[in-house]
């Protein structure tokens, strides 16, 4: 809301307004956002030789202190912090941001002003050490002033007036380059660090900055409105000067090297010269506004309003939805999956609501909508054509899980809503924990939610600022999301201190000690022959320090297990995935046998034992380390053969992302998360003929070390969402075969040619969840014995299927060789039977054949059994009535042998009698009764004389659908322990021959 002084002060200025905005209209008419993006980056690349470098994805892979790319240095942090050197001095780009956590967080007020957004993409140039603030300043203003022509006196800047805590001076430098192109003092203002100092965020490249803002009014003096929060003066550009690194701790120290980031919104400028104070008024957001109109029906045109004039919240849910659209179709297209960004799902969720609620779109709304994010994006950022039926299929799967949690909505939350009003505005399912916290809340009534109640409520709940906002409101309690903010930021950092101070024990001590971390670069070090073979060299190594249970000794005795620190080694440690190597280290008088490695933090223990029969070991004792070579290929085998498999997967099943793995020199372990159909028979077949194909192709596997920036150059890329790569050191593996593809960054070892693998058989898969599996497969010499154990089992299988009918008399005997068959269907990779999976699907499907034929004799037999039965039965067991009719009652004995017993075919046995009949199935008894309609009367009926019984055990009787109830009658079938059965059957044959004697 204006105050009344402001509102006084525009309607003077009213005439400047409107002539101001005419001339801006016919000079900025022809800026689209296009034009826009194009001649910013023609500025810097073709007039002043900066490099173009694409846009990184959204999914920070190199970088753990952030959920997303939130800004366009954070591909450069490497650069920025003196790790990496860059390979340009200068560059320029549009970069893909997303902001929805942290301390650029701008969710919350996405839909409510023009200028916020999820998404927004981020023109910036940059300098690595080679001009500074002079140029970068100076480069700024003509651009803005002389190739886009804003109005200088629009133009407002701000810069960092120091700060007593971080002890930082004011920048009198950038406030002397202002004053030098031309600005005077009352257009150059100075701010504090909550505006003027940049951070990517708690930790990482820190520095002042100069920021430039644009007054969308003009003609008056608006200086004192900056940086509050004004649509209508809005910061356009933010020139970073990048002169620190603020380490974990919070302190702030110099870097080598001084840096120039810039970052412009393409969103605001484009506004600005298209005469627009909202953003969602130019051509960035207007065909998507089109497109929510054209595909709904009954639903209003974006008409642009704002707070009150927007009554029903249609234009700002027209603003969430695009922005939001936006925001979904860029991660997933960049690969960032919802199971691993719980915002990235709450985002989809709320735009799933909003298209059912508000649009009347209950289905595949979104998923339409993403079609012209990709028509205008897909030519700047390629990887968005590129990708969209991964796009699709994620959408599509994930409005599929959506809808089915908000059908088995708790019946708690029922429950709540119905006692409080407030609650039906909200949707449960997008915080599932949230009746948890509500009932906590409430059952404790604090006065408000406070900080620490706040951040338990975020952290114990999954409760977000905006959720806890309505958490308050529903139960009248004051809450201000600022303290939420810097409560978790308070944590943080608390938490990065701790992880400073407190280091394992073991490895302070050694860093203490002065022990240099293990060199184990050996690792990677061998050979393959032309013939195939593979050799490891040994290496000589010296023991620095002699462990057990982290006692330090100076020597150990033969047979005593314990963990040694080498100078050097060249046996891999357990690390992406792959299992630790074994392997000897052989010194002059003895031999340690290393069975298993741990790294600690750059620290390698090798643990195992010492044999020698006449020393002791001693520290600095030098040996020869070699390796257990035969362990070793088969886990290169293996982890070959899980890239192998990865790559068939997503090319075939489409859309699929991988949760985890694992690689031995037994087998190989493989969990993906398959977006779609699950993998069927047929899948698997085509999978292990996919990746059999390759390794027949015996095509090289290359690898090749680099760093972050040449990884996110790569366009066909499989990485692991969430997974942290460092920033150098990255080693790429990649497997090519025609249009097939396998590229993936790991750091396991891994064999030189798939040929190597040998073979590959897939051996199990389990579900882990609704989307996700878990694929087990063997390699080389596992995989011809698991082919060869399945050719034999299939051979046993059929040579006792052909046994069946002669030896059906042998019913036991068959049913213990069907078992001994099935327990080979288990594998246990500790040994040596291992069985293909194909095999064990159709041993199991033969096996279950065979198990039914067996089963239907038996159940004939006893069938039988109950034929001649009831036929006994009807010869000794017929009682007559007074008036001299026969009737039978009679409990099956039979029946307890039996899976379903047939009480239709004991009762038509005599057709001519009044018959009732008894059974006890499986711990359940039923009955069934029949009476000839020459006998039926008013008194007495089939359904009647069921009562009897059925009263006896607590059921009731019922005829068989469509049928007359006077003539046939069922009791429902009732549970009965068999202890309770024998006082029951007898009551209730009782009350059955009473009733027939005295109706009858």
């Amino acid at each position: 809301m204006f105050h009344l002084s402001r509102i006084a002060h525009l309607l003077k200025s009213l005439p400047v307004i409107v002539r101001s905005n005419r001339r801006l209209s016919k000079c900025h008419s022809e800026f689209s956002s296009k034009v826009v993006r194009k001649k910013f980056l023609d500025y810097f690349v073709q007039e002043h030789n900066h490099k173009h470098v694409k846009s990184s994805p959204v999914v920070p892979y190199c970088d753990p202190t952030i959920n997303f790319v939130n800004a366009g240095m954070n591909q450069f942090k490497g650069i920025l912090i003196g790790t990496q050197q860059p390979k340009y001095r200068t560059v320029a780009n549009s970069q893909k941001c997303i902001r929805v956590g942290g301390k650029h967080n701008d969710l919350s007020v996405v839909g409510s002003d023009g200028y916020h957004h999820t998404f927004f993409e981020m023109l910036g140039n940059w300098s690595f050490g080679e001009y500074f603030k002079a140029e970068a300043c100076k480069l700024a203003w003509d651009l803005l002033t002389n190739v886009f022509k804003l109005p200088k006196n629009r133009l407002y800047v701000t810069y960092f007036k120091g700060d007593h805590e971080l002890d930082l001076k004011e920048d009198v430098e950038t406030k002397e380059i202002w004053r030098n192109l031309g600005l005077s003092n009352d257009r150059i203002l100075p701010f504090g660090v909550k505006d003027n100092f940049w951070e990517m965020g708690l930790a990482g490249p820190c520095g002042p900055c100069t920021e430039i803002h644009y007054d969308h009014i003009g003609g008056a003096d608006r200086a004192k409105y900056l940086n509050k929060g004004l649509h209508d003066l809005i910061e356009i550009w933010n020139v970073v000067f990048i002169e620190y690194n603020r380490l974990p701790d919070g302190t702030i120290h110099k870097l080598p090297r001084k840096h120039v980031d810039t970052g412009m919104g393409l969103e605001r400028l484009t506004a600005v010269l298209q005469n627009k104070i909202s953003n969602y008024d130019t051509d960035i957001f207007r065909y998507l506004f089109e497109a929510i109109y054209k595909n709904c029906r009954g639903v209003r045109r974006y008409g642009g309003s704002f707070g009150e004039k927007d009554w029903n919240d249609l234009d700002k849910s027209y603003r969430t939805m695009a922005d939001h659209v936006r925001m979904i179709t860029v991660s997933l297209a960049d690969g960032m999956i919802p199971e691993e960004n719980q915002k990235l799902r709450k985002i989809m969720r709320k735009t799933f609501l909003l298209g059912d609620n508000v649009f009347k779109q209950p289905k595949n709304f979104v998923k339409e909508l993403t079609n012209y994010v990709v028509d205008n994006l897909g030519p700047v950022y390629p990887e968005l054509e590129r990708n969209i039926s991964q796009v699709h299929r994620i959408v599509s799967y994930e409005e599929e899980v959506f809808e089915s949690l908000r059908r088995s909505a708790s019946k708690d939350w029922e429950i709540l809503a119905k006692s409080n009003p407030k609650l039906s505005r909200l949707d449960i399912v997008e915080t599932p924990n949230f009746v948890k916290a509500y009932k906590e809340v409430g059952e404790n009534m604090p006065k408000e939610i406070h900080p620490k109640l706040a951040f338990k409520l975020y952290d114990t709940h999954g409760l977000d600022e905006e959720t806890i906002a309505k958490l308050a409101e529903a139960l009248n309690l004051r809450f201000n999301p600022d303290d939420l903010i810097d409560e978790l930021q308070s944590v943080k950092i608390k938490s990065k201190r701790a992880s400073v101070r407190v280091e394992n024990g073991l490895y302070s001590t050694l860093f203490n000690d002065g022990i240099p971390k293990t060199d184990d670069r050996s690792k990677y070090s061998y050979s393959r022959s032309i013939d195939g073979k593979y050799k490891f060299d040994g290496i000589r190594t010296k023991v620095l320090k002699i462990l057990r249970n982290d006692e330090r000794l100076s020597e150990i005795e033969s047979d005593h297990y314990c963990s040694l620190i080498l100078d050097r080694t060249n046996l891999y440690s357990e690390a992406g995935g792959q299992t630790s190597d074994r392997g000897l280290i052989e010194f002059p008088e003895g031999v340690f046998e290393v069975t298993s490695l741990e790294n600690l933090n750059g620290y390698i223990l090798h643990n195992g034992f010492y044999k020698s029969k006449t020393e002791k070991l001693q520290c600095n004792i030098e040996g020869i380390l070699k390796v257990d070579d035969g362990f070793r290929l088969n886990c290169m085998r293996n982890h070959t053969g899980i890239h192998l498999l990865n790559a068939v997967l997503k090319k075939q099943k489409s859309v699929t992302c991988q949760k985890s793995s694992r690689a031995t020199d037994k087998y190989l372990n493989f969990d993906v998360a398959i977006f779609g159909d699950k993998l069927s028979k047929r899948d698997l077949v085509d999978v292990e003929k996919g990746v059999l194909e390759i390794v027949k192709k015996s095509e090289p596997v290359s690898i090749r070390s680099i760093d972050s920036q040449e990884l996110l150059a790569y366009n066909e890329l499989t990485l692991i969402p969430g997974e942290i790569y460092p920033d150098t050191g990255i080693r790429i593996v990649e497997i090519r075969s025609g249009d097939f593809l396998s590229r993936e960054p790991c750091c396991g070892t891994h064999v030189a040619n798939t040929a190597d693998v040998e073979d590959f058989c897939l051996v199990n898969v389990k579900s882990l969840g609704r989307s996700t599996a878990s694929v087990t497969a063997v390699t080389g010499e596992v995989a011809r014995q698991a082919r060869k154990n399945g050719a034999l089992l299939l051979e046993q299988i059929e040579a006792l299927s052909k046994k069946i009918d002669d030896n059906i008399d042998k019913r036991e005997v068959l049913n213990m060789a069907v078992g001994a068959l099935k327990k080979k269907l288990t594998n246990n990779f500790d040994e040596s039977y291992v069985l293909p999976l194909n095999v064990k699907i159709e041993c199991s499907e033969k096996l279950d054949s065979i198990m039914k034929k067996i089963q239907n004799v038996e159940t004939e037999c006893l069938k039988d059994f109950v034929v001649m039965e009831m036929q006994s039965a009807l010869e000794s067991n017929i009682r007559t009535t007074k008036s001299n009719r026969k009737y039978l009652i009679h409990y099956l004995r039979s029946s307890t042998m039996l899976d379903n017993v047939p009480l239709q075919k004991a009762t038509k046995l005599c057709p001519d009698l009044p018959i009732l009949v008894i059974a006890y199935v499986d711990n359940t008894v039923k009955a069934r009764c029949c009476v000839p309609k020459d006998v039926k009367t008013d008194s007495f009926t089939a359904e009647k004389w069921m009562n009897e019984i059925a009263s006896v055990f607590n059921s009731r009787a019922a005829p068989p659908k469509g049928q007359d109830g006077g003539l046939v009658c069922n009791m429902k079938a009732k549970r009965v322990h068999v202890q309770d059965l024998d006082p029951l059957l007898k009551d209730g044959m009782q009350k059955a021959q009473k009733y027939i004697e005295e109706n009858l």
